[in-house]
């Protein structure tokens, strides 16, 4: 018996996949009451999870990604059953996850856009955004560069960790960060999008279990990181100007 490879690799299954998750929250929004949509919200009004309970998911996915790496003995399980696994029974190729990582961010943008309020006001949303994404780049590609680890198809030594999928979360954190309380829909759409990214990439056979781990562990941390520097941040210069003065 012949084995059969999926192709999943038309433009036109590419944009149904992207449209569908990327209008899952956008379509989740607009079905809101009006009022909820678009209520004033500030820092002080809009209830949020606890502060620890945002660090658990990248405390986990992380050290969980690195147990998995080559450096040690549980690599195995990601480099031949999980790959093997995921070639042999799932195995098809798309470019879906390069437009599917901006999903996030896009709708994260379109949303404010639409002047939806989130927790945060629309400047200070940007420049957390700006801030969020540029930790997460940086580290990522620090990571890549110093630790040349070779994609499972070989195509280079660029695979650890995930880009994709690090820039997938970013966008849903930043999404469940400002707009959760507008609709629940909206952080699950998000992250919906975050982990068909992640999954696509090792169907793709472009990273190991441990690169998509560690991606979405860096982009939860990266948004994590940025809320609790902006505030500082915003301190320290706001002090600056008025003592130049």
């Amino acid at each position: 018996m012949t084995k059969r490879n999926w192709r999943f690799n038309s433009p036109l299954s590419s944009w149904v996949l992207l449209s569908w998750l990327f209008l899952f929250p956008l379509g989740a929004t607009l079905g809101q009451p009006a009022n909820m949509v678009f209520q004033r919200a500030s820092w002080d009004t809009i209830p949020t999870r606890p502060a620890t309970f945002r660090w658990v998911a990248p405390a986990v996915l992380i050290p969980i990604g690195l147990a998995l790496s080559p450096d040690y003995p549980n690599s195995h399980f990601d480099r031949f059953y999980v790959r093997s696994e995921i070639q042999d029974k799932i195995h098809f190729r798309t470019h879906a996850d390069d437009f599917l990582q901006y999903g996030p961010a896009v709708a994260w943008a379109g949303l404010s856009l639409a002047g939806v309020n989130g927790r945060s006001k629309p400047l200070d949303r940007a420049i957390i955004g700006v801030l969020a994404y540029g930790i997460s780049t940086g580290a990522i590609l620090v990571l890549k560069h110093t630790t040349n680890e070779l994609r499972p198809d070989g195509s280079n030594t660029l695979s650890f960790p995930s880009g994709h999928t690090a820039n997938a979360f970013t966008g849903a954190s930043l999404l469940d960060r400002e707009f959760s309380s507008v609709s629940p829909w909206i952080p699950i759409g998000g992250y919906a999008m975050a982990t068909s990214t992640g999954i696509l990439r090792m169907t793709n056979d472009k990273h190991w279990l441990s690169d998509v781990l560690v991606g979405a562990g860096i982009g939860l941390l990266s948004t994590e990181i940025a809320y609790q520097v902006y505030p500082w941040l915003t301190h320290k210069l706001g002090r600056h100007r008025t003592t130049s003065h």
